[in-house]
């Protein structure tokens, strides 16, 4: 093999299968506030991209996980507080997830016509590299 050939394979061998880091985004999964019913009305997520990134080191190493955090909604929407309340298991992943979070933009919560601010639990997914599938 000729010696350009094998550094463009060592160059694909860095690459995650089914696709570049880039492309294979965590995901959101459903808020969960402690106040339910009456009028009381549910934030609503207003990002149209979502601000987390996989971290190239966990990308690199293949570790997936779900990072459950703990965030304060304002009655402007923004987030202006955040916990790790259960960790992935990986530290960059939890970081990623906790800086991911203070970059999302709410329709606040209501009681009847007030904006209200709220806290709520927040699981943020970053899925195995073996998952991925797209190309």
């Amino acid at each position: 093999m000729k010696r350009h050939s094998l550094r463009f394979l060592s160059l694909l061998a860095l690459l995650p299968p089914g696709g570049c880091a880039d492309t294979v985004q965590p995901y959101l999964g459903g808020l969960k506030v402690g106040v339910t019913g009456g009028s009381y009305q549910m934030p609503m997520l207003l990002n149209e991209t979502l601000p987390f990134e996989y971290p190239p080191d966990a990308w690199r190493s293949r570790v997936g996980g779900e990072t459950l955090l703990y965030i304060h909604i304002t009655t402007e929407g923004a987030v202006d507080s955040v916990m790790v309340l259960k960790t992935s298991g990986h530290p960059s992943l939890d970081s990623a997830a906790l800086n991911g979070a203070r970059e999302l933009r709410f329709r606040p919560a209501h009681l009847g016509t007030e904006p209200v601010d709220t806290w709520g639990k927040l699981p943020i997914r970053f899925p195995m590299p073996e998952e991925v599938t797209e190309y």
